[in-house]
């Protein structure tokens, strides 16, 4: 008897996951989920393992995504702006890869160029996809294997059915889009350029499929990486460093991709070409680009390395689906188990050995183990050389930018000070202790800061002492020095005391950063800017002597500006930290109300 699926008044399945409803079988005699261990998806005649199986849990799996992905966009104004903007951006890329095909083809007059697109094209997409859940973008985690755990079924028998779902997305619909436009680029030229009629039977046979399976390679990918998230193999410390390291990995391709475009001039694009022509020959004898390489190897009569590459990506997919099946069925065990550990924690003193105990220093010993621990924390540090380094580069790479690094020492020590906007929204739910222990708003922010700068004013220092002589300028190194010095204590000043007047919840401890969207906010936005404000226009004296300095090659006129940008720093420091504390005296209690829970 087939099992029937009833839904609430919303149309989506009621009872669970799988549609069923407990009232239904608790009346036909079976025992609830989670009592005996038997499931709500049930037969009439009680089977344990239920009627719903194969292509029937498969349908029932997309339908759950489909229900879950339309209702995610109920009262939600930020996802539908950026579902509509990505849908936007998604369009200009496939006239781009349209207009890129097109020309490609009509352009390649031998029949070269075309094959090593084709070749960097799919081993891109594959490395995008992979890199899905790293980035968040396209793909969530609404059927997480560990929801699932309660229910009687292997990970043998919903792997199917959570790739299907896992394709109703966005990126998804353009992913096909985008490989549909390129086989026929293929088809038109195999016809123009193959190397003879049989290799293009040939080619246009291993077309479909060869692409096929490069899109479940796609999907199959970051469905795998999600599930090894969610389960024990990779631990809470994994997926934050893994996450600050996503951070890093992401601004130095885009600050790459930027230096590239920056260096191309005609005496080197020829350089550049081959280089990117390698490595797309290198990423087709990878797992990534295989798959994609097989048919323009037959067009072209390569036969040995398109079978090379057929085992390539076959070989991948079922390795990966392997490693996917055991990720899904150590995630719901550890759902079913828990998360309860043993063994000794180390143990430390939280008062640094530095600091004299008060209540100074233990806030500052909490703060440094955040900076050390939190994710959150991690990644603006990280940031910042990551930052500089671009600057420095983009200085070294074009003659007309040689201003860029001293400009990107200042802006880097102005940021290490706005990172200190939010600092007690950074608290959240543990900020009650701070209230009942007594903690004296003076000790509370200061101790915040001196955690910060521990780690800040070494770096700032040697920065700004070994950029300037790295870029012949070395009589700027006061100058500079004083500057960043005076900048980042204007903005430990102004963040004090906007952190206190306009604080906002943030994500809980050990968020992937590249999945908090706290800061994005419009309170966040409008708490950024005013910080930003607040640091950068008393600075506009300073500013004004530096530029007659520079203009009249005055060394003393700026030392001068360096020592009045210290000085304004040092007032905004004062005043900020002498208001925010008498504020946070008197409104501790309102600020914890706003940020008392993590979003």
């Amino acid at each position: 008897m087939a099992a029937v699926v009833r839904t609430d008044e919303h149309g989506a399945p009621a009872g669970g996951p799988f549609g069923t409803d407990d009232r239904a079988h608790a009346s036909e005699g079976s025992t609830p989920t989670g009592t005996s261990g038997t499931s709500d998806i049930t037969t009439a005649g009680g089977s344990l393992h239920g009627s719903v199986h194969g292509m029937a849990l498969v349908r029932l799996l997309m339908r759950l995504k489909w229900i879950l992905w339309r209702r995610s966009f109920r009262k939600n104004v930020g996802k539908i702006v950026g579902t509509v903007f990505g849908g936007l951006y998604g369009l200009g890329g496939m006239a781009t890869l349209v207009a890129l095909v097109v020309a490609t083809v009509v352009m390649d007059a031998d029949g070269s160029v075309f094959p090593t697109a084709v070749r960097a094209l799919g081993t891109v997409l594959v490395l995008v996809w992979l890199l899905l859940p790293l980035f968040a973008f396209g793909v969530d985690d609404s059927l997480d294997p560990r929801k699932l755990a309660l229910y009687p079924r292997t990970a043998r028998e919903l792997q199917p059915g959570m790739l299907a779902a896992g394709a109703i997305s966005l990126p998804t619909l353009f992913t096909v889009l985008g490989v549909a436009i390129t086989s026929v680029g293929v088809i038109i030229w195999a016809a123009m350029h193959a190397a003879g009629p049989i290799w293009m039977v040939l080619a246009l046979i291993a077309l479909v499929p060869a692409h096929l399976a490069g899109i479940v390679l796609c999907l199959l990918l970051p469905r795998a990486v999600l599930a090894h998230q969610a389960s024990r193999s990779s631990s809470r410390r994994g997926r934050e460093v893994g996450g600050v390291i996503g951070i890093v990995v992401m601004l130095g391709a885009l600050y790459g991709i930027s230096l590239l475009g920056q260096s191309l001039d005609g005496a080197n694009i020829s350089l550049w070409s081959k280089v990117l022509a390698t490595g797309a020959q290198i990423g087709a004898w990878t797992p990534f680009g295989a798959l994609f390489s097989v048919p323009v190897d037959l067009a072209q009569g390569a036969v040995l390395p398109a079978l090379v590459r057929v085992l390539i990506g076959p070989a991948t997919i079922v390795l990966v689906w392997l490693w996917w099946r055991r990720s899904i069925d150590l995630a719901m065990r550890e759902a079913l188990v828990g998360d309860a550990s043993s063994g000794s924690a180390k143990v430390s003193a939280l008062v640094p050995r530095f600091v004299r105990s008060s209540a100074f220093g233990a806030v500052m010993g909490r703060s440094l183990r955040y900076w050390r621990r939190d994710s959150r924390y991690l990644a603006s540090v990280v940031i910042m050389p990551v930052m500089l380094v671009f600057f420095v580069a983009m200085g070294l790479i074009n003659e007309n930018n040689r201003v860029t690094p001293f400009m990107g020492v200042l802006l880097v020590a102005a940021i290490s000070g706005i990172t200190l906007a939010n600092e007690i929204g950074f608290d959240g739910p543990a900020g009650w202790v701070n209230i009942t222990a007594g903690v004296p708003a003076r000790a509370n922010l200061r101790g915040r800061i001196a955690a910060m700068a521990v780690f800040t004013v070494p770096f700032l220092v040697l920065a700004a002492i070994v950029v300037p002589i790295l870029m012949g300028r070395p009589d700027l190194v006061p100058m500079i020095l004083l500057g960043a010095l005076g900048l980042m204590m204007g903005g430990w000043g102004a963040s004090s005391l906007i952190g206190t007047i306009m604080p906002y919840p943030t994500a809980a401890p050990g968020t992937n950063p590249m999945k908090d969207r706290s800061s994005s906010n419009a309170s966040a936005m409008l708490a950024m800017g005013l910080a930003t404000a607040a640091v950068f226009v008393p600075q506009l004296p300073a500013v004004g002597v530096a530029i007659w300095g520079l203009v009249v090659d005055g060394p003393m006129i700026l030392i001068g500006a360096g020592v009045l940008s210290l000085v304004i720093g040092v007032v905004v420091l004062l005043v900020g930290l002498r208001l925010a504390e008498r504020r946070l005296e008197a409104h501790y209690v309102d600020v914890f109300q706003r940020v008392h829970h993590h979003v």
